[in-house]
């Protein structure tokens, strides 16, 4: 895990054993902040942050231009895997990678199963 405060990791690596078909997931704050990630050693963290800030971006305003405010949940499968986006109530993201043969929809119901821990642990972490 890397920079995140201590509840907010905790509820990233419970979701993490929950789901053996998680790969890494992170938590966006609703302005894009990279807040927790259990991406390895030695990958650049301001490169997946700008990336997935990017992405939700992109969600946000598909939603929007289909008349939705927001989109609760998106997979984005490709050839190496799959990317899950759980929305949190403040306007952030929980994000999960998976390989390709992952079980997207049990891996979609843990995470918003783990939705209220990492929304707690990021409202813990804001006071």
């Amino acid at each position: 895990m890397s920079e995140g405060n201590g509840a907010l990791d905790r509820a990233l690596a419970d979701l993490r054993s929950l789901s053996g078909d998680i790969e890494t997931c992170a938590v966006l704050g609703a302005e894009g902040e990279l807040l927790a990630s259990s991406h390895p050693t030695g990958v650049d963290r301001q490169r997946a942050q700008s990336m997935l800030a990017a992405i939700c971006g992109l969600v946000q305003r598909l939603a929007r231009e289909r008349g939705k405010r927001y989109a609760s949940q998106v997979q984005v499968q490709t050839s190496v895997g799959h990317l899950l986006l759980v929305r949190l109530e403040g306007g952030g993201y929980l994000a999960a990678t998976a390989n390709p043969e992952a079980r997207v929809g049990l891996v979609l119901y843990d995470m918003r199963n783990a939705r209220a821990a990492v929304q707690e642990a990021v409202e813990e972490g804001g006071r």
